[in-house]
């Protein structure tokens, strides 16, 4: 029986391994964490603050509480679950920016909308970073910088590259002491690279360049907090192979707050943008003041919200089935009246 006095400190989730955590109390000390049991069905996420306690001597602490979140970043689990359950997937916690990055040869305006509807949903503010600019001709820049500007209305977009530096006092401009950013993208976009260069030395582990496509291989395994040398913080992660958002309506409006504004003048509140008379984003359509493209994005990523909530609550499922009944007997009104 260890008899040396327990103690309890305060301190952040540095990095998650399976059933192990580590954690860096306020003095800079990093431990080895297991959760207590009172934390089996919310566990500790990198970025959280949590309570451990421990003996003097041991190295391994227990987490005994998580502080309450200012945001937090979560996905749905991606590929098949038994029996069709939705399960969410925790990112992070307590990030203030989410830097979603894409490189020219991954560079995809739809997903760029998931990770946008994605980062408002977790309540930290979306910075857009376009990396490997020195292997991206300035023409191909310039259309990826519009098209990128075109859905994220008014969020900032920077375009950088870890060899020549370009972008980086940018970015260091975003990140101020004290504030934490989680670095989101593919496979081989340069995410530990720009971690790195941000840095200035080698903190995470990167592959060679191929010479052929300019491609690297992402190292990446694990999600980590570091320390950046003026006292900001990053997290990167593993590249994300499947995008599968997890959310409610309200995320929806903040990325596409162009369709939000136009919806306004719908006849029916609770407009679909399908068939209904008086549809002021099909209107807009017909227009050419709103891209189809745009509104089919809009579509796609509102069924899925719709699908996560009656998956998750069943209120939210009753909700919907008298919402597309009242849509089926508008609809057949309106056929009558013709």
């Amino acid at each position: 029986m260890n008899t040396q006095p327990v103690v309890s400190v305060r301190a952040r989730v540095i990095a998650v391994h399976k059933t192990r955590w580590e954690i860096q109390a306020d003095d800079g000390t990093t431990l080895e964490a297991i959760a207590g049991r009172d934390l089996e069905q919310d566990l500790p996420v990198v970025g959280d603050w949590v309570t451990a306690t421990c003996h003097e001597v041991d190295t391994i602490a227990r987490i005994t509480t998580i502080e309450p979140r200012r945001s937090f970043l979560v996905r749905k689990r991606p590929g098949d679950v038994e029996h069709d359950a939705v399960v969410e997937q925790p990112i992070a916690a307590n990030i203030d920016f989410a830097l979603l990055t894409m490189a020219d040869d991954d560079f995809n305006v739809r997903r760029l909308e998931r990770y946008l509807t994605l980062a408002w949903d977790s309540g930290a503010t979306p910075v857009i970073v376009l990396t490997k600019a020195d292997l991206t001709s300035p023409e191909v820049l310039e259309l990826m910088v519009s098209d990128a500007q075109s859905v994220s209305l008014g969020i900032q977009t920077i375009t950088t590259s870890s060899v020549t530096g370009q972008g980086l006092a940018e970015l260091r401009e975003v990140l101020v002491p004290g504030s934490c950013a989680i670095v989101l993208g593919s496979s081989g976009v340069g995410k530990s690279s720009l971690l790195n260069a941000l840095a200035g030395t080698d903190l995470q582990t990167v592959s060679h360049v191929r010479q052929f496509d300019g491609k690297g291989r992402h190292t990446t395994t694990s999600r980590r907090l570091v320390e950046l040398p003026w006292g900001a913080y990053l997290v990167d992660t593993p590249g994300l192979r499947e995008l599968q958002i997890w959310g409610d309506e309200q995320s929806l409006s903040h990325s596409f707050a162009d369709v939000q504004a136009i919806a306004a003048d719908c006849r029916f509140s609770d407009c679909t943008h399908n068939t209904e008379p008086g549809c002021a984003v099909q209107e807009a359509v017909s227009q050419g003041t709103l891209p189809a493209e745009r509104l089919d994005s809009w579509r796609r990523l509102d069924r899925e919200l719709a699908y996560l909530a009656r998956k998750t609550d069943g209120a939210a499922a009753r909700a919907e089935r008298q919402r597309w009944k009242a849509i089926a007997k508008q609809q057949r009104a309106i056929k009558r009246d013709r």
